[in-house]
């Protein structure tokens, strides 16, 4: 359990977790383990045998399928402090739906599946939360299916610059492309070359300012209120 106690705090703050006592939560991190990356690095593949789901302690991950035709469908980019895979614990599946690549530089904590579910069934109020946690995960993929299937490229563009942004306390919010732009564009269900031409249309209108996989948003107000 080397370091890991200097992670205590940051998942008794996290909803997975909060719920456990100091010993619980203190077992189940001694089951647990690091797991460091380099940017590319996988983490797992797609059809690998699943016994423990992750949580971000530093970097980003990228969870994706690949087509047939070789390219890439992008479905979730996970951040700092959030955890990925813990869906699987329930469904009854042994391997896991997709692969997780790293697209920086990343340190996670690998959980093991048996060893949380056992801690729940002793803490009902964990199941509760975690509950809690898959229905919103799944009313955000039902409000991206809609998205997708309801709104046209450009608002889809507009919605992702929007929903990037981190600082919104800046004047002139900067956001850093951690995916390549058609991955961008294959996360929002478009071509390459119409992301790129939407996103030199806003250019155009100095709503954005481009420079390589950094944008600027110049006009914060214009952007939310873009038709």
């Amino acid at each position: 359990m080397e370091n890991l106690t200097l992670y205590y705090r940051l998942l008794n703050n996290h909803h997975l977790f909060s719920g456990f006592d100091d010993a619980q939560l203190q077992n189940l991190l001694k089951e647990s383990h690091f797991k460091t990356l380099n940017r590319d690095d996988w983490l797992f593949h797609q059809k690998d045998e699943a016994h423990c789901f992750f949580f971000v302690i530093d970097g980003s991950i990228k969870l994706f399928r690949t087509a047939r035709d070789g390219n890439e469908k992008i479905l979730e980019v996970v951040r700092n402090h959030e955890t990925f895979a813990e869906a699987i614990m329930f469904s009854g599946q042994p391997n896991y739906p997709v692969n997780a690549q790293a697209l920086k530089s990343s340190t996670l904590l690998a959980i093991p599946c048996q060893q949380y579910i056992s801690a729940i069934t002793q803490n009902p109020q964990q199941a509760l939360a975690l509950a809690a946690r898959l229905s919103q995960r799944l009313h955000s993929l039902v409000n991206e299916i809609e998205t997708l299937s309801l709104k046209n490229a450009t608002h889809r563009v507009v919605l992702f610059l929007i929903n990037s942004i981190t600082d919104n306390l800046s004047r002139e919010p900067v956001i850093e492309l951690e995916l390549p732009k058609r991955l961008v564009a294959s996360r929002l269900s478009i071509q390459p070359e119409t992301f790129s031409r939407i996103i030199h249309h806003l250019s155009e209108e100095n709503i954005i300012a481009v420079s390589g996989k950094v944008i600027t948003i110049l006009n914060l107000e214009k952007l939310l209120h873009y038709e």
